[in-house]
C-alpha cells in the first residue's frame, strides 16, 4: 500500500538520532522526549533548562542517566552543590546493565577534585572500589572504575573499543575525559578534554562530553 512507504520517510526526517548526529539541536530541543530535549539543551548551552528538563521528567528520581545528566546540567550551570546532589541520588538509581553503577560515583570522584571536596572523593573511590572487579572491564563504563582506582593504565584505557562507530564515539569521548581529570600536567588535561569535546553525534549520550566542554572554558577554549 503506498501510505506504508512514506512512513519510514517521515520518521527518518524527525528521527532523534539523526538531528543529534546532524546537530540540529534547534530542533531536536522540541522532542517529545526529555532525555533528547534536554542533550539538545546541552549542546546549546542553556544549562538551567536542561536541568529542569532532566529533573522534571517521569521518573526521572529513579532513573541514574537523567539524575547524571541533571547533575551535568546543574555543574555547567555553575550550581556545584546541587549537581553534586544529583550524582548523589544517581548512586541509588537504576542504571542500564551491571557496569552503568560505575558512573555515580565516578562523577562524585571528578566533583571532588573540582570543588574540591576530599569527602566527595573518598566517596566515590570507596565505592568504585567495592564495583572494581577485572571482568567489570569488559563493559563500558566498567574500565572507569580501573582506571581511577589506578587498576588500568591509560594507553589500554584509551585504546580498547568498540567496532560499532556510535558506541566507540560515546566510549572514546568519556575515556578522554577521565584522562584530562587525572592528567596532572594542565596542558596534557586540555588536549585530552579538546579529543573528548571535539567528538560529535552519538557521543553526547555520554554525560563527560558535556562535562569536557565545560573544562575547556578554564582554558578560554
Amino acid at each position: 500500500m503506498p501510505a506504508t512507504v512514506s512512513v519510514p520517510i517521515l520518521r527518518s526526517v524527525s528521527d532523534p538520532h539523526e538531528l543529534l548526529q546532524a546537530g540540529r539541536f534547534e530542533e531536536l530541543a522540541h522532542d517529545e522526549h526529555p532525555l533528547w530535549r534536554g542533550l539538545a539543551l546541552l549542546e546549546l548551552g542553556r544549562f538551567p533548562e536542561a536541568a529542569r528538563v532532566f529533573e522534571e521528567a517521569d521518573g526521572a528520581q529513579e532513573s541514574g542517566t537523567m539524575l547524571e545528566f541533571a547533575g551535568a546540567a546543574r555543574w555547567l550551570a555553575g550550581d556545584r552543590a546541587a549537581a553534586a546532589e544529583r550524582w548523589i541520588a544517581a548512586l541509588d538509581a537504576g542504571h542500564d546493565g551491571p557496569a552503568g553503577v560505575v558512573k555515580p560515583p565516578a562523577l562524585l570522584v571528578y566533583a571532588g577534585l573540582r570543588t574540591p571536596d576530599e569527602r566527595y572523593v573518598l566517596r566515590g573511590k570507596r565505592l568504585l572500589g567495592k564495583l572494581w572487579k577485572p571482568k567489570l572491564a569488559r563493559v563500558w563504563p566498567g574500565p572507569v572504575a580501573g582506571f581511577l582506582l589506578g587498576e588500568v593504565e591509560e594507553q589500554q584505557f584509551l585504546e580498547d573499543g568498540y567496532e560499532d562507530s556510535d558506541l566507540e564515539a560515546r566510549r572514546v569521548s568519556a575515556a578522554h575525559f577521565w584522562a584530562g581529570v587525572r592528567a596532572q600536567d594542565p596542558e596534557v588535561a586540555r588536549a585530552h578534554f579538546q579529543e573528548a569535546a571535539a567528538i560529535e553525534g552519538a557521543s553526547a549520550l555520554e554525560v563527560e562530553h558535556h562535562l569536557a566542554k565545560g573544562e575547556l572554558g578554564k582554558f578560554g577554549k
